[in-house]
């Protein structure tokens, strides 16, 4: 395997993970805007600047893709700690100490909402980024009362976007609830929409058509898997199966946020037909696409009959998700064995140097080599450099393109360049970090108030270098995370993680649940699955041509999501009301999970372990429920053992065993 270069790495790391946010960018400029203009008018002049950025970091935080439920109490805390940050600013110019309180104590407290997962963190680096705005902007021309001001107005400017969210929030669930049936979606962006879903009331016919989507998203992920498997005659059945629905799929998904009706599919029994009729039923890989493509036919009918059937049921269904207490969580992870926590000490040591010497000098340079910490400081040695060669890179390409800028218009031309920047910077984020960073920097450097564009751009490149050798010096020296990667056995720890998870969830005769020593197999399992995802990032950043295997581990990643979101869905079961004795389902998913982790230890083909129809009881109520819930935990296992074999098939599962 040979490694990546630097153009290479830049390349790899440069790909966007999503599209462009035009509308999102459009609506955020245009409230600046009337922010600023507000601002102006109520005489705010010496917060022009706060009110502006605070109402685009506001307007990012309520555009979030999440449902109305859940974008207010997000956006009501990022206008508390926005405001708590201002008003710390402004008492701490008053005294040193003060000021180095609070740098340390919102430093780290930012950082460590990683602990709770990436979508906490990203929220915490948020704040944070509103805290550094505020020791940026605050001075003592105005009083900490104006400053609070201040953020009230940028936060009900923004919340004009509340409009129409309130008036579209049906629709943006439809949107939803639709997701997994478009073919491009992938499981990993089920899995999030499934989340941003949790403990959201849903009417049956949403609740089951999301829950059939995610079990269509699986089957699709599984046919890929079993593509290779397959003769070229069943290769072309298949891709011809497929292709008919995916056609169908979409057309069911259109249907779900437009009017609904009922979708043809006589393409998809056609080519059923097809593949019973050419097919050698004697062939183990031909049987299971016969398998899958009946299962798959199934769930689209299934589907298309809740298009049009009506619930007179006014009952609301909530989709599950793994709960636990703060005190669960902080004594897991509130040690310096979490990576996590290693980072936010890191973070605030280094970011309250750069702010102190920000504070005591109010310096362009200082302020500019402090962002550069700020931007580019990451959990560990190996993605500090990553976002070194990113960041660093695309502020390159900003300072040059900002210079030629400056020299190719006149100078009060300038100032509309800058805002059209700040469009593109909201336009990319977060999908295409890089170029999102170079406009944000070109942004900067246009509208700073003293010396020439060239000169202001050499002096960021100096001060960004600077930024950036502090903090890979920092990563690398204090309690440092260096990452020592066996990407199979790190799969195999997964698979085990969920295997201790399904043992301390699923009650048998001897023992009842303990939602206590479930919640601490659950934080073990969310360990192994971030050391996974780091793990499968660095094969990824390392070497070149490894897109076939990356996309392998991805797929095994997402499927292990799954089942452990599926287990969580039965803990939530289990918690509600007592269940059926389901103890040979347990006892055969545990004996399951461990071959499969012994397969890849062992890098051995064994023979799969097969779970048996699950439970079921037509005296029991919550059994139709459950009974969803096991056949996707079996068609999880189904799903991995199909992955594992191809691993072994194409000598995945052999490399990434010692990577440091």
């Amino acid at each position: 395997m040979e490694k990546k270069g630097f153009a290479g790495r830049l390349k790899t790391l440069s790909k966007p993970t999503g599209k462009p946010m035009w509308s999102q960018a459009f609506k955020s400029i245009i409230l600046m805007v009337l922010a600023a203009l507000i601002a102006k008018s109520l005489g705010f002049d010496d917060g022009i600047k706060a009110v502006m950025f605070i109402t685009l970091i506001a307007t990012i935080i309520i555009d979030l893709p999440l449902p109305l439920r859940k974008i207010i109490p997000m956006a009501l805390v990022g206008f508390i700690m926005t405001f708590l940050a201002f008003i710390s600013s402004s008492l701490a110019l008053s005294s040193l100490p003060v000021f180095l309180f609070f740098t340390v104590i919102w430093a780290f407290l930012s950082l460590s909402m990683y602990i709770f997962s990436e979508t906490f963190g990203l929220f915490g680096f948020i704040i944070f980024c509103g805290y550094f705005l505020s020791v940026a902007l605050v001075n003592k021309g105005a009083s900490t009362l104006e400053w609070g001001l201040y953020i009230i107005l940028a936060y009900l400017v923004a919340s004009i976007l509340f409009i129409p969210k309130i008036w579209g929030r049906k629709k943006d669930i439809s949107k939803m609830i639709a997701s997994p049936f478009v073919p491009e979606t992938s499981l990993e962006r089920v899995l999030s929409v499934r989340q941003a879903l949790s403990g959201i009331p849903l009417d049956r016919k949403d609740y089951e058509l999301f829950r059939i989507g995610n079990y269509l998203t699986g089957f699709r992920g599984y046919s890929k898997l079993m593509f290779s498997r397959l003769s070229s005659q069943s290769q072309e059945l298949l891709k011809s199966f497929m292709d008919a629905v995916n056609k169908s799929s979409l057309e069911i998904a259109g249907s779900i946020t437009s009017t609904p009706s009922t979708v043809q599919l006589e393409s998809v029994d056609q080519e059923i037909e097809n593949i019973q009729k050419s097919v050698n039923s004697s062939d183990p890989n031909n049987k299971a696409l016969v398998e899958v493509s009946t299962e798959i036919k199934t769930l689209l009918q299934k589907a298309n009959a809740l298009l049009i059937e009506k619930y007179h049921s006014s009952e609301k269904l909530k989709i599950p998700s793994p709960q636990s207490s703060l005190k669960e969580v902080l004594s897991a992870n509130f040690n310096l064995e979490n990576m996590y926590i290693r980072h936010a000490l890191r973070f605030s040591l280094a970011l309250t140097l750069g702010l102190l010497v920000v504070y005591l000098t109010h310096g362009r340079d200082a302020l500019w080599v402090t962002m550069g910490i700020l931007i580019i400081i990451k959990p560990d040695v190996t993605s500090t450099l990553n976002n070194i060669i990113l960041r660093v890179s695309f502020n390159v390409f900003a300072i040059l393109l900002a210079i030629l800028l400056g020299f190719l218009f006149p100078h009060y031309a300038l100032f509309g360049l800058a805002f059209l920047m700040l469009f593109l910077f909201r336009a990319f984020y977060p999908s295409y970090m890089g170029l999102s960073v170079m406009f944000l920097s070109i942004f900067v450097v246009l509208i700073w108030p003293n010396g020439p564009v060239w000169e202001n751009a050499v002096a960021r490149i100096i001060d960004i270098s600077i930024g950036a050798i502090i903090a890979f010096v920092c990563a690398y020296l204090i309690l440092p995370s260096r990452m020592t990667v066996d990407l199979p056995g790190q799969i195999a720890k997964v698979i085990h993680a969920n295997r201790e998870y399904a043992n301390a969830v699923i009650p048998d005769g001897d023992r009842e649940y303990d939602h206590e020593n479930a919640v601490k197999y659950f934080r073990k399992y969310m360990l192994e699955e971030k050391n996974l995802e780091s793990a499968i990032k660095k094969v990824d950043d390392t070497f070149n041509d490894v897109d076939d295997d990356v996309s392998l581990y991805h797929e095994l990643s997402a499927v292990n999501k799954k089942l452990a979101a599926d287990i969580s869905s039965i803990a939530t079961l289990i918690e509600s009301k007592p269940l059926p004795d389901i103890y040979r389902f347990k006892e055969q998913l545990i004996d399951s999970l461990n071959e499969l982790a012994l397969s890849i230890n062992k890098n051995v083909v064994l023979p799969r372990a097969n779970i048996n129809q699950s439970y079921r009881d037509s005296d029991v109520a919550e059994t139709s429920t459950l009974e969803s819930y096991l056949d996707w935990v079996r068609n999880d296992v189904k799903f991995l053992q199909e992955g594992v074999e191809l691993g072994h098939k194409t000598g995945a599962l052999e490399r990434y065993r010692d990577m440091t």
